[in-house]
């Protein structure tokens, strides 16, 4: 990681680990197209959080404090079964996509069909998917985040390496 801060407070409070599931090609040292979605997760593979395409490391370093002081609440009201962490989650990105977003999502369930809303960037989508299934495994949806909010393809097709 370029930015030290960053590094010591992922290091210290996060195992990071990566997966390949686009496809982009590396002409010499340059690397041209994909794109990128970063997880927290818990250790069972739940996603606490997740940042859909690039971001600097302000944003990835208040991002993952979000998730530790979050997480350091629950467990302080503790929160242990997989119901009440659910519903805790649940409200924390319920609550971003409220201030952040201008999205509530009480009247949103209550308003008439079609009735439109303002259009979410990327973080206002992924609190949107996190505040509506809480707590999801990874497995069910890396996909999603990558396809729908990043609007890339999932493959399986190796790196293509163009000179140097």
């Amino acid at each position: 990681m370029a930015n030290a801060e960053v590094g010591k407070y992922l290091n210290d409070n996060f195992v990071s680990s990566y997966q390949k599931v686009g496809t982009f090609t590396v002409n010499g040292a340059q690397k041209q197209g994909g794109n990128v979605a970063s997880y927290f997760c818990t250790p069972e593979g739940r996603v606490l959080h997740a940042i859909a395409g690039p971001v600097n490391a302000d944003a990835l370093l208040r991002e993952a404090r979000w998730v530790v002081e979050s997480s350091k609440m629950a467990d302080l009201d503790g929160l242990k079964t997989e119901t009440r962490l659910r519903a805790f989650w649940r409200n924390a990105h319920s609550d971003r996509l409220a201030q952040e977003h201008q999205m509530d999502l009480k009247l949103l369930r209550r308003s008439p069909r079609g009735e439109p809303h303002p259009p979410l960037n990327n973080p206002g989508r992924v609190h949107l998917l996190l505040a509506t299934a809480a707590l999801p495994k990874l497995e069910q949806v890396y996909r999603f985040v990558f396809e729908k909010i990043l609007n890339e393809k999932v493959s399986t097709a190796p790196v293509v390496r163009i000179g140097g």
